[in-house]
């Protein structure tokens, strides 16, 4: 029973990070497409609230992350088609991610938001390095902690 317990409130700490993602970037763009932004963030959610024991660190979902959207920004600006865009900027994360063994997957999707986005994102430049990107992960590792520390204290786990 305790178990089911553990795992309800893991579901209500999740499901407020999400909301959190929202409120907050609602506050930050005045868009109907925050929606994409927590889609970007879902597999990072998946990562960091999973009861996986190889938990990915702050230090890799942070390094990847801004590396993805650094990428995305930057083919983003070239003038080529959207597809061509996408590929690079996508094939560029993964190479740089793997040369330094930070491989966390959800900066594929990190990279493609800055293409995907509404106006207001897409103009935001590298400014998008700060938020959504930052902003989206402290949230989620946030609430990974306090997630944690809840198993822990009152679970022992």
């Amino acid at each position: 029973m305790i178990e089911l317990y553990q795992k309800i409130i893991g579901f209500i700490i999740t499901a407020l990070c999400f909301i959190s993602i929202y409120w907050t970037h609602s506050y930050l763009f005045k868009t109907e497409q925050n929606t994409l932004i927590i889609a970007s963030f879902g597999a990072s959610g998946v990562l960091a609230f999973s009861e996986q024991k190889g938990t990915q660190s702050f230090i890799k979902m942070f390094t990847s992350s801004v590396i993805a959207a650094f990428l995305g920004v930057f083919f983003n600006q070239l003038d080529i088609a959207v597809v061509l865009k996408i590929t690079l900027a996508i094939s560029t994360c993964i190479l740089i991610i793997n040369l330094f063994n930070i491989n966390y997957p959800p900066a594929g999707a990190i990279s493609i938001i800055p293409m995907i986005s509404s106006s207001e994102i897409k103009a935001l430049g590298y400014i998008f390095l700060v938020y959504p990107t930052l902003t989206g992960l402290i949230i989620i590792y946030s609430f990974s902690l306090l997630k944690n520390k809840i198993n822990t204290t009152y679970y022992g786990k």
